[in-house]
């Protein structure tokens, strides 16, 4: 009788141990759980607010957009759309970064024909005045660099912005570059007596240059003649 009241009660204590053991396993599975939902609801909590972020069109494709939207609308379907690249800006090379504005376009399509540097004017002149702009490239092509000569040559006039908000060169040229990895832009000035005027801070005086702005120095291609919004 004694002998069976033991190993009753051992089998007792081995039930409770292993619910013990159960309930232990059972914690620390839903701690590890609860750990890694939250892990998982902060990488995705990330990935929203990042998504938000790089979804944001840059001002000017937002017109491109809609303009290109209401093309479609008028069409009916009769023509196979307008294909459109933008490339925000990015860093240089160290040894040509200094009043250079760059454009990593590794990834561009190869049937695109047309190309437009777009530049937000942040600042007016308080008084008239006006400026000959000049606007040279760069382009990097299986590692080398190359100058052009002038792509674009106007007259800027520094109290008064476009209409759109953006000054707007064509340059298209560039695209003869094949195959074009990079490319960087720069604007030289030169005064209404002909005095060649400090480009950098001029530039960095009248344009947002701000990498990560919405407003930022962008590039965009075109497979047609670019769409003037």
């Amino acid at each position: 009788m004694v002998r069976q009241v033991y190993l009753g009660s051992l089998g007792v204590l081995l039930v409770l141990l292993q619910l013990s053991l159960l309930l232990m396993d059972h914690r620390r599975d839903t701690d590890n759980d609860q750990e890694l939902n939250k892990a998982i609801l902060e990488m995705l909590h990330i990935n929203k607010v990042s998504a938000r972020h790089e979804a944001k069109p840059h001002p000017y494709m937002r017109r491109i957009y809609q303009h290109l939207d209401s093309l479609e609308a008028h069409d009916f379907g009769r023509s196979d759309g307008t294909l459109v690249q933008s490339f925000r800006s990015v860093d240089g090379p160290r040894h040509e970064s200094s009043g250079w504005i760059w454009f990593n376009v590794s990834s561009m399509n190869p049937t695109m024909l047309c190309a437009e540097l777009v530049l937000f004017r942040k600042t007016l002149h308080p008084h008239p005045l006006s400026v000959t702009v000049t606007l040279y490239s760069v382009t990097v092509s299986q590692g080398s660099l190359r100058e052009s000569p002038a792509l674009e040559e106007r007259l800027l006039t520094l109290n008064q912005r476009p209409l759109s908000g953006y000054d707007v060169f064509d340059v298209s040229s560039v695209l003869a570059v094949k195959p074009l990895e990079g490319v960087g832009f720069q604007l030289r000035y030169t005064d209404e007596s002909g005095s060649l005027v400090l480009h950098e801070a001029l530039t960095q005086r009248m344009y947002c240059l701000d990498r990560g702005s919405l407003s930022e120095p962008l590039l965009v291609l075109y497979e047609a003649p670019p769409l003037r919004v």
